[in-house]
């Protein structure tokens, strides 16, 4: 049978491009077999490397496009090939698009910062972007929800200007008058990176007086930012299977079943510019501190309480009035993440990792898991580190 041609435009110098590029190798790889076409790098190009090349796609005659963005919209639709586009900017009615869940994303940092400690977090973004507005609305919501107080500076300016004069003198100044320690949610990654450039400027400690959450994970981004940046990882492997598995149906003459294809927050890859603890409590700090440095091993409400000075009814109190939920909700947290950090990184059995974290029996560790994700150990293993397709559709 003759191979399909889908042709590739995207920025592959991204780290949310570079993980949808891996998920549409895998999934292609594995199932589909398509012949690939890329559209040329920007040096080989003298316009704008974000217009899509017309000229190939009418030379080449693919089957099915995966676009970064759609500025020529009429132009494609006119040539009647299927199109997904991988971004939510100038997103039109005939052609699915890829959007974040920008609830969950505001909803899980609200919980993150809560966790370490936070009464007030803050937003940094831009409000000419539909998913910097989307996260903001999220996080108002869920802050108020947990009556933490919210602090918000939506950037009124292009981005490419935020880093200059008096656009950045302004973020360091909203830096400045916030009350600290606060938690911020950045929009993205790169505009973590630049909160952490203005509180640099400020004088601001990160992340003990200002700690900084990015979205995307883009490990380049994250990991070359001093400190390293904690950011919200989005599970794009999946979301590129999906993808795929619309535009083979769109090929094939299928209608697209919705208009927008949701990729959701997988969890907070922690680094240094959130680690810490915001709390005046020196005997919370204590018992944070315990859980974080033995959830390698099967830590009891007890034993974290005998590492403090408190009565375990007073320390539940206090526990529970700096974080929002229960010392034992703590232990599980933090020996889930440590679980799946192993599971992800490691090509460790999960009999083996469950032995080193202190489980008795892999079918207690597997029942102890499925109950916090709703998977299984080696099913979580597969949608985060292979490709899996996981259906998550959305309708605007």
């Amino acid at each position: 049978m003759k191979r399909k041609k889908v042709y590739i435009h995207l920025d592959s110098g991204r780290g949310y491009s570079r993980e949808l590029l891996k998920g549409i190798y895998e999934y292609n790889n594995a199932i589909t077999h398509w012949s690939i076409i890329f559209q040329s790098a920007y040096y080989l190009r003298p316009e704008d490397f974000s217009r899509v090349n017309l000229d190939m796609i009418r030379a080449y005659k693919p089957d099915g496009c995966i676009l970064a963005y759609c500025n020529q919209t009429d132009e494609l639709l006119r040539l009647g090939i299927p199109i997904i586009q991988t971004t939510s900017m100038n997103q039109v009615d005939a052609i699915p698009y890829i959007k974040g869940d920008y609830d969950a994303d505001g909803k899980l940092a609200v919980e993150y910062f809560m966790g370490i400690g936070f009464k007030n977090i803050g937003f940094f973004g831009l409000n000419k972007l539909s998913w910097s507005k989307g996260r903001c609305d999220s996080l108002r919501e869920h802050a108020a929800r947990h009556r933490l107080n919210l602090y918000v500076y939506d950037q009124e300016t292009h981005m490419e200007s935020i880093n200059y004069s008096e656009n950045f003198t302004q973020l360091a100044k909203w830096l400045i008058s916030l009350p600290k320690p606060i938690g911020i949610l950045a929009c993205n990654d790169d505009f973590g990176q630049i909160l952490i450039n203005a509180c640099r400027f400020a004088d601001i400690r990160v992340p003990y007086e200002v700690a900084v959450l990015g979205v995307d994970n883009d490990e380049l981004i994250c990991n070359i930012t001093f400190p390293n940046m904690s950011s919200i990882s989005r599970n794009l492997i999946a979301t590129a299977a999906n993808m795929c598995q619309l535009l083979s149906d769109m090929m094939e003459g299928k209608p697209a079943r919705d208009r927008a294809i949701l990729t959701v927050p997988s969890e907070v890859v922690v680094r240094q510019s959130t680690d810490t603890i915001a709390s005046g409590d020196p005997e919370i700090v204590k018992a944070i501190s315990f859980i974080r440095q033995n959830a390698h091993l099967p830590l009891t409400v007890e034993q974290v309480v005998a590492a403090t000075a408190l009565s375990k009814r007073s320390l539940y109190t206090r526990f529970r009035d700096t974080t929002g939920h229960s010392i034992y909700h703590e232990i599980q947290y933090t020996r889930l993440q440590r679980f799946k950090k192993l599971l992800k990184d490691s090509n460790l059995p999960v009999s083996t990792i469950a032995y080193q974290m202190g489980f008795d029996d892999v079918t207690h560790v597997s029942r102890w898991f499925r109950s916090l994700t709703g998977v299984s150990p080696s099913q979580w293993k597969k949608d985060n580190t292979v490709q899996r397709v996981i259906p998550i559709f959305a309708k605007n």
